[in-house]
C-alpha cells in the first residue's frame, strides 16, 4: 500500500498544473497600400532585378565570405550538436565494462587473481515525455538559429545593395559636378573675353569664377563619399580594401535599381516567409516544449539497467553473470522548487508569445512603411525629372539671350545654379528610390 501511495501522490500533485492558453495571433488580410502581388519565387534573388552584374557578384561574395554569415552558420552547427545530444536521450546507452584484481580468501588463506568483463546497458523510460520535449525544444532552437542565418543573409544582401547604391550615387554626383564644371569653365572663358573687350564688367567675371570654384570644391567630397562606400563594401564582403574587385568607376555612373518597379507579396506569404517571424515562432515553440519538460519533473522517472558478462578467478570457477534492475524516483517534497521552475518556464513562454506578436506587428508596419516610401519617392522623382527638364531648357534659353544681349549675365548664372541643383537633386532621388526598393524587399523577408 505504501508503494502505491508513493506512485499516486505525484499524479495528484500534477492535477494542480494547468497549462496557460495563448490567444491566436492576428494577421492582416490585405495591405493598406494597393499594389500587384506576386509569388515568393518571382522575387527570389531580387537584387538581380537591378540588372547590374557587378552588384550581383558582390552580393554572392558577401553571402559566402562575410564574417557575419559565417558566425551565424557556426551557431547552427552548434545547435545541431545540441540536438543530436538531446535525441540520444530517447535511446538506450550501451557500454563495455571490465574489472581485474587480486584477492585473498580469509578462510582458506588462498590468494589469486580475478577478472570480470561484459556489456552493460541503461535506458530511461520516457513515460511522461521529458526527453521527447527536450528534443522538441532543441529542434525548435535549431530552427530559430536557421531563421537567424536567413535574416543575417537577407540583411547582409540588403546592406551590400544599399552601400553599392551609395557608391554609384556618389560617382554619378561626381560625374554631374565634372560636367557642370566644364560648362561653367566655358562660360567663364566667354565672360573673360567679353571683359577684355570691354563688353562685360569685372563683377560678371568674379561671379562666374565663384561658381566655378564652388562646383570644383564639391568634387573631392563626392570622391570621399565614393571611397567610404567602397571601404564599407569591403567590410561587408569580408575583404581587405586591396582585395576588393574593380567597380568600373569610369563607366559605372548610373544608379542601379532606379527604374525597378517594386512588387509585393501577399500578407500570408510575408508572415510565413520573414525570417524574424519564423525565428520568433520557433523560440515560442521551444519555450512551450520547455514548459512541458518542467512539468514532467513532477512525475516519476523510471530507468532500466542490465549487465551481461563473464567472471573468472582462482577462487571460483569461470561463469556467466547477468544483472537486471528497474530504478524509480519521484519528488515528494521540494518546497515548491519544481513549481517555481514551471512558473518561470511559463513566464518565458509568455514573453516569447508577446515577442512574436511584436515581431508580426513590426513586420506589417515595415511593409506598409516601405511601400509608402517607395510610392512617395517615386512621385517626387517624377516631379524632379520635370524640374530638371525645365531648368535645362531655361539654361539654354538664357545663354542664347545673353549672347544676343537681351538678358544680364546674372540671369545666366542663376539659370546655371538652378540646372545644376535640379540635376543633383534628381540623381539623389534616383538613389533614394533604388534604396526604397531595397527596404521594401527586405521588409518582405525574401532573398
Amino acid at each position: 500500500m505504501k508503494l502505491n501511495i508513493l506512485w499516486i501522490l505525484p499524479l495528484l500533485l500534477t492535477g494542480c498544473v494547468t497549462r496557460q492558453e495563448l490567444p491566436e495571433l492576428k494577421q492582416p488580410g490585405k495591405w493598406e497600400v494597393s499594389a500587384a502581388t506576386v509569388s515568393t519565387n518571382e522575387l527570389s534573388v531580387w537584387w538581380t532585378s537591378f540588372n547590374d552584374p557587378v552588384l550581383a557578384d558582390l552580393v554572392e561574395t558577401a553571402l559566402t565570405n562575410s564574417p557575419q554569415q559565417r558566425i551565424a552558420a557556426a551557431r547552427i552547427r552548434e545547435a545541431r550538436g545540441i540536438r543530436r545530444s538531446a535525441r540520444a536521450g530517447l535511446f538506450p546507452g550501451f557500454g563495455i565494462s571490465g574489472d581485474a584484481g587480486r584477492e585473498r580468501e580469509a578462510l582458506t588463506e588462498s590468494t589469486g587473481n580475478f577478472y570480470t568483463a561484459g556489456f552493460d546497458a541503461s535506458y530511461e523510460v520516457d513515460l511522461f515525455g521529458r526527453n521527447r520535449n527536450t528534443l522538441d525544444a532543441a529542434d525548435a532552437q535549431l530552427r530559430a538559429l536557421e531563421a537567424d542565418l536567413q535574416w543575417v543573409e537577407l540583411s547582409l544582401a540588403a546592406e551590400v545593395v544599399r552601400t553599392y547604391i551609395d557608391f554609384r550615387s556618389a560617382e554619378k554626383q561626381r560625374a554631374i559636378a565634372e560636367k557642370n564644371l566644364k560648362a561653367q569653365e566655358d562660360t567663364l572663358k566667354l565672360v573673360e573675353q567679353q571683359h577684355t573687350h570691354g563688353e562685360a564688367p569685372r563683377l560678371d567675371v568674379e561671379r562666374s569664377e565663384s561658381l566655378v570654384n564652388t562646383t570644383r570644391a564639391s568634387i573631392p567630397e563626392f570622391q570621399r563619399l565614393a571611397e567610404n562606400a567602397r571601404l564599407q563594401l569591403a567590410v561587408l564582403l569580408g575583404l581587405l580594401p586591396q582585395e576588393m574587385p574593380e567597380l568600373n568607376r569610369e563607366a559605372g555612373v548610373e544608379i542601379p535599381g532606379a527604374d525597378v518597379n517594386a512588387l509585393l507579396l501577399a500578407p500570408a506569404d510575408v508572415m510565413a516567409g520573414r525570417p524574424d517571424i519564423r525565428r520568433a515562432a520557433a523560440v515560442l515553440e521551444a519555450d512551450s516544449a520547455l514548459v512541458d519538460v518542467s512539468v514532467a519533473e513532477l512525475y516519476p522517472t523510471i530507468s532500466l539497467s542490465g549487465f551481461f558478462g563473464f567472471a573468472d578467478g582462482v577462487l571460483f570457477d569461470s561463469a556467466r553473470i547477468w544483472q537486471g534492475a528497474v530504478d524509480g524516483a519521484v519528488n515528494l517534497i521540494d518546497f515548491g522548487r519544481i513549481e517555481g521552475r514551471i512558473d518561470a518556464a511559463e513566464a518565458r513562454e509568455k514573453q516569447a508569445y508577446e515577442q512574436m506578436r511584436q515581431t508580426v506587428l513590426q513586420a506589417v508596419a515595415n511593409v506598409e512603411s516601405a511601400m509608402t516610401d517607395y510610392a512617395r519617392i517615386r512621385e517626387r522623382r517624377g516631379s524632379l525629372e520635370k524640374a530638371y527638364e525645365n531648368s535645362a531648357r531655361a539654361l539654354k534659353l538664357s545663354e542664347m539671350l545673353f549672347r544676343e544681349g537681351e538678358v544680364s549675365f546674372l540671369d545666366v548664372l542663376d539659370a546655371q545654379r538652378t540646372a545644376n541643383n535640379a540635376d543633383s537633386a534628381l540623381a539623389a532621388a534616383e538613389a533614394e528610390q533604388a534604396k526604397s526598393v531595397v527596404r521594401l524587399y527586405k521588409s518582405l523577408g525574401i532573398y
